[in-house]
């Protein structure tokens, strides 16, 4: 009996219209970040920007990693002309129509009108980690936390489709089209989720007062590192962040705007690039996910971690090997 209500829990889980809700919003919020990233390298390359402007450029991407800064200002601002939609799906609507007008707006300047086309792509950006935000307030607001993985499931599928599309469809499509033609069928990809914001259930919202943009700081990003050196003493605490940075830089040297002129110095299409790297990569990286995990399950986290840390950086080496022997 246990385990027919187990299985009934996990169908009801997967099959609530939040659920499918969340796999169109993590469509929304994965497929703009390639379009300023590794995507767009490709864009510049063909256009004769040189590497250090194309790395320059496609750094755009780097305000993902801060949109903590402005995330608390969501809980804060009403957006007057999006009030009937509620707090964070009006907020989620104006960065999907940021996103639109930012991919139209790179689409209509191109590289040849730089200085306008880094503009659009910035606010690609900007908008592109506002609907994370709005998208991560939303998804933990509409369903308890028992239903949660459901949504996050879900949220992951889409958000990797997106992937494929902004990543392997665009550099095939690039390969017969303008670059141009593709960014606005990119734009014109974002309404499908935003059909879904203007149909989707608004979170019931708890009544409580929201902290000033100050104290929001400081519990969200402070606290947490005060409290890690506290616990941990400033020494090691040290140590373990600088082994978190080392440890993500083979990576990090391998991916955005670098490796896109890297591929197409060697002679390889987009299309060869898009299938290799963006399809089959993706998939690759999913089965390595879970032997990681297999491995923890056998061996514990601190061999197969330290195996892992040599074979991330010499794996680069094969860099090597393909540009003596292209």
């Amino acid at each position: 009996m246990s385990a027919d209500k187990g299985k009934q829990s996990i169908w009801k889980s997967f099959t609530q219209p939040a659920a499918w809700t969340m796999f169109l919003f993590g469509f929304s919020s994965g497929l703009p970040f390639l379009l300023v990233a590794g995507t767009l390298s490709y864009w510049l390359k063909q256009h004769g920007i040189v590497l250090k402007e194309i790395t320059v450029i496609a750094s755009a991407g780097m305000l993902y990693a801060f949109k903590f800064v402005w995330a608390p200002l969501l809980d804060h601002w009403h957006l007057p002309l999006f009030e009937r939609l509620g707090r964070r799906r009006g907020w989620l609507l104006f960065a999907q129509i940021g996103v639109i007008a930012g991919l139209l707006a790179m689409a209509a300047f191109t590289p040849a009108q730089l200085v306008a086309f880094v503009v659009a792509t910035v606010a690609v950006a900007f908008f592109g980690a506002t609907q994370d935000i709005a998208v991560d307030a939303y998804r933990i607001e509409i369903a308890p936390a028992d239903q949660q993985g459901a949504l996050v499931a879900t949220y992951s599928l889409g958000y990797r489709i997106a992937l494929m599309v902004a990543g392997a469809f665009a550099l095939i499509l690039a390969d017969h089209v303008a670059w141009a033609q593709v960014y606005v069928l990119m734009a014109l990809a974002m309404l499908i989720p935003m059909a879904a914001n203007l149909y989707a259930r608004e979170p019931a919202h708890a009544a409580r007062v929201a902290p000033a943009w100050r104290e929001a700081m400081r519990l969200a990003v402070i606290d947490p590192f005060a409290d890690f050196f506290r616990r941990y003493g400033v020494p090691l605490a040290l140590i373990t962040l600088a082994f978190l940075l080392l440890f993500k830089i083979p990576e990090q040297a391998t991916i955005g705007g670098i490796m896109g002129p890297f591929y197409r110095d060697m002679g390889f299409s987009q299309t060869q690039i898009g299938a290799i790297t963006k399809i089959y990569g993706i998939w690759i990286g999913i089965a390595g996910a879970f032997i990681g995990g297999a491995m923890v399950v056998r061996w514990g986290p601190w061999k197969p971690l330290c195996a892992m840390i040599l074979l991330c950086g010499s794996a680069n080496l094969l860099y090597l090997l393909l540009i003596v022997h292209p």
